[in-house]
């Protein structure tokens, strides 16, 4: 199953009103473990993140051979830029085109909607092969946007999806937590006193990455959005239980 919102709340119960584990982004493959009525407990295939999604939430979709680029973008019924929206969606959404042109790329749409074929802007998708080298870049197109916690999309996001999402463009698959992205091997560990751009930092809970040698970039409960500010004003902030524990370097 997929994915067919922009974007699906995955909860600790089979309720409305349960924690927020994390989201779902439009198009992502589900694996569904169980069912209780109105909610499916799945498996999120793309970090194995286990919850509860609302079954009007999913269905199916054909393969997906693109990725949402850009913060969000839109479907649209025509070519055309005053025509119908049919959903807009955030990075990270995954597509089925079927056809690529210089400006409207069209893709598939699952069957419970009216329309069977939509277009999204050519310019906010890229194969889902692509890898951007510079996946710093990415992160900073969260800039500003709402701290939520559990939040995967601009609309509200936490810090370790802002991690996640962004070196998901550079062709890494990072768990979903803090926690467990700690325990990333494919990386170079290294100390504070040679900081560059790429440079995740890491404290108990928390994460962000560094934009150059000073400033870091993370989503954050202090500000309740997403901020670059100096990583020296952060570990003053930090109190003692929470300095900082690792610091890894995915080169741009």
């Amino acid at each position: 199953m997929n994915i067919i919102k922009p974007s699906a709340s995955m909860r600790s119960r089979p309720n409305i009103d349960a924690y927020l584990e994390t989201e779902c982004l439009f198009g992502e493959k589900l694996e569904i473990l169980n069912n209780d009525k109105e909610w499916s407990f799945c498996k999120l295939l793309t970090d194995n993140y286990c919850g509860w999604v609302q079954n009007t939430s999913l269905g199916k979709t054909n393969r997906c051979t693109h990725r949402v680029l850009t913060l969000r973008t839109f479907i649209f019924t025509e070519k055309h830029v005053k025509s119908k929206i049919i959903y807009n969606i955030p990075i990270g959404s995954k597509l089925n085109v079927i056809k690529t042109g210089k400006t409207w790329s069209e893709i598939t749409l699952p069957k419970k909607f009216n329309f069977q074929i939509g277009y999204v802007p050519s310019k906010h998708i890229v194969n889902i092969k692509n890898k951007v080298k510079d996946w710093v870049s990415v992160a900073e197109q969260f800039l500003n946007a709402p701290y939520k916690w559990g939040g995967r999309n601009s609309l509200g996001i936490d810090c370790s999806a802002l991690i996640q999402l962004s070196c998901e463009a550079y062709g890494k698959a990072l768990p979903r937590n803090t926690n467990d992205q700690l325990r990333f091997k494919d990386v170079i560990t290294k100390d504070l006193n040679s900081l560059k751009r790429a440079d995740i930092i890491f404290w108990r809970g928390h994460v962000g990455v560094m934009v150059d040698s000073l400033n870091i970039l993370h989503a954050n409960a202090f500000h309740m959005k997403t901020v670059i500010e100096p990583l020296n004003d952060v570990i003053l902030r930090m109190k003692q239980e929470y300095k900082i524990i690792k610091v890894i370097s995915l080169t741009c």
